[in-house]
């Protein structure tokens, strides 16, 4: 039939005039289908197509095909342990996945889900399985709760696997010796979590026979769990013929405290580096720029990637920098970080130290907020908010997220020493804006009660200067992160005393132009969404 059909079209195609003969006989069964009469090559090509199409409509199967095996089937999903999530809630979540409210709050839906440990709705479990597929951020909030049903459903479609329960060590070994090159460094990754040596020790063994490419993602996943027992081979790395390979070793070895690359590079910088003492006037520190960037340097990292606005042998100074704990220099200057930050002053390679300061604290809060880098983070954070904006500009943007990250919760009191130092005419200040932007996000539905009524008074204060802006987009992104950081509950009775501050006659009107009434709208919009949502999980199933 399928030899027929393809007769018939190709036929169709050339036209019967040009084929140069006339169409063979056919096969059963479309041969019983025409007529008998039919004895010209055009009446045989139409009479052909039209009992052809009646054949495929029909789904007539040939007598000699054989049919496919019968599909095993497939057992019923054990009963669920979870039990369900109140229907409040599940009605929230049908408005997040219908996008109603912003993308990133069905992160604090699955986490409200997860504290309360209970299950997934049934109806959701294949809409979420997909978006957490797409989304592999999302996993580690959507596999604690599928329950039975969700990981029986998981099985039944391979792009879904990453949600099966498997006995740890065996999957990672699996995955490691056969995996896709993605899931291998993922299951190293699990490996390098649960047995940090032995995970090294099996990288080792393969590392000659990996291709170029996955070296270095493979070398990334180091990171977890990093300590001095990972020197010796992250040193043999920086020998390797591929740039990737030598960049990465060279950036987890910069975050290592005590290694051996940040001995060498703080033997190289020390000599450059004098406390000038002056005659009524403060100390400062002086700078002489290194003569040059020998191949050892290069080796261990300086001199790699130019600085935006520096010059080449100043970029050196930074990369040194940048590898060096900044607790170091707490202790050799006897002074605090912003006294030390001080001692920039009149100083012509300003610029250069506070790039290079902040570099390193980014790169050693990779492995945890100490109580000395969180003083460092705080006081160059406050350094920065009082600084011009040519000062600014030194200050990399990557560590306002790491600062943000170590005020989540605001232990030690970083954000209420940032408040306090803010100007009063903050919101006038774009930098500012975009400050208090990227701490709200680091610090996304982690902030307590008192710290975020603390962030709503300053921003109380400043509401008259705020809706004054000319334009929204000033400070629409700040109002829209801060709706997702704040406290729920705190942030919603804010709200509430602002519409009745504003029925009462007792509150100017926030914002009489259009797009600025859109976006503080938005903003109490999502706070009282987040607090509807945290409510519904206090109720009953």
């Amino acid at each position: 039939m399928n030899q027929d059909a393809r007769q018939l079209r190709q036929l169709f195609k050339i036209g019967s005039a040009r084929a140069g003969h006339a169409l063979a006989e056919p096969g059963e069964p479309l041969a019983s289908l025409l007529p008998a009469d039919a004895t010209s090559v055009e009446a045989r090509l139409w009479l052909g197509l039209g009992a052809l199409d009646l054949w495929q409509r029909s789904g007539f199967q040939p007598a000699t095909a054989t049919l496919p095996a019968a599909a095993p089937a497939v057992q019923a999903a054990p009963p669920d342990q979870r039990t369900p999530c109140p229907a409040r809630a599940e009605a929230l979540l049908a408005l997040l996945l219908r996008g109603v409210h912003p993308a990133s709050l069905l992160t604090e839906w699955l986490q409200l889900l997860q504290r309360r440990a209970d299950r997934l709705p049934a109806r959701f479990l294949p809409n979420l399985l997909d978006t957490a597929t797409r989304q592999p951020a999302l996993r580690p909030q959507v596999a604690p709760v599928l329950d039975e049903r969700g990981r029986w459903l998981a099985r039944l479609q391979p792009a879904w696997d990453w949600a099966l329960v498997h006995p740890r060590t065996e999957a990672r070994t699996l995955l490691w010796e056969t995996g896709a090159p993605e899931r291998r460094v993922a299951a190293l990754g699990e490996w390098r979590d649960a047995d940090p040596a032995a995970a090294r020790q099996a990288l080792i063994a393969v590392w000659k026979a990996e291709p170029p490419e996955q070296r270095a993602a493979l070398l990334s996943v180091l990171v977890v769990r990093l300590s001095l027992e990972d020197e010796p081979f992250l040193e043999a790395a920086l020998d390797d013929r591929r740039k990737e390979v030598r960049t990465g070793a060279q950036r987890l070895l910069a975050q290592l405290p005590g290694s051996q690359l940040g001995q060498r590079m703080l033997a190289r910088l020390t000599p450059l580096l004098q406390v000038e003492r002056r005659l009524l006037r403060p100390e400062r520190l002086v700078l002489t720029l290194p003569a040059e960037c020998d191949a050892a340097m290069q080796r261990d990292g300086v001199g790699t990637a130019p600085h935006a606005g520096l010059g080449e042998k100043a970029g050196w100074v930074v990369d040194l920098l940048a590898t060096i704990d900044p607790a170091v220099w707490t202790e050799r200057f006897a002074r605090a970080p912003l006294a030390c930050l001080a001692l920039l002053e009149d100083s012509d390679f300003a610029a250069v130290f506070v790039r290079g300061w902040a570099l390193a604290c980014v790169r050693h809060a990779a492995n945890g907020v100490t109580p000395q880098l969180a003083q460092w983070l705080r006081d160059l954070a406050l350094w920065w908010i009082k600084a011009d904006t040519r000062q600014r500009h030194a200050m990399p943007e990557s560590v306002f997220g790491v600062l943000g990250a170590a005020c989540r919760h605001d232990e030690p009191g970083i954000l209420d020493k940032l408040l306090d130092a803010l100007p009063a005419s903050w919101p006038l200040d774009a930098d500012l804006l975009q400050l208090l932007q990227h701490l709200a996000d680091a610090g996304r539905a982690a902030w307590s009660p008192a710290l975020s009524r603390r962030v709503l008074q300053c921003f109380a204060a400043a509401w008259p200067l705020l809706s004054g802006l000319p334009h929204p987009w000033y400070a629409r992104p700040m109002l829209a992160s801060l709706a997702l950081a704040l406290d729920p509950a705190a942030a919603c009775a804010f709200a509430n005393d602002r519409d009745r501050a504003g029925a009462s006659g007792d509150a100017a009107d926030p914002a009489s132009d259009t797009q600025w009434r859109e976006a503080f709208d938005q903003f109490f919009n999502t706070v009282r969404f987040r607090h509807e949502m945290t409510l519904s999980f206090q109720e009953q199933a």
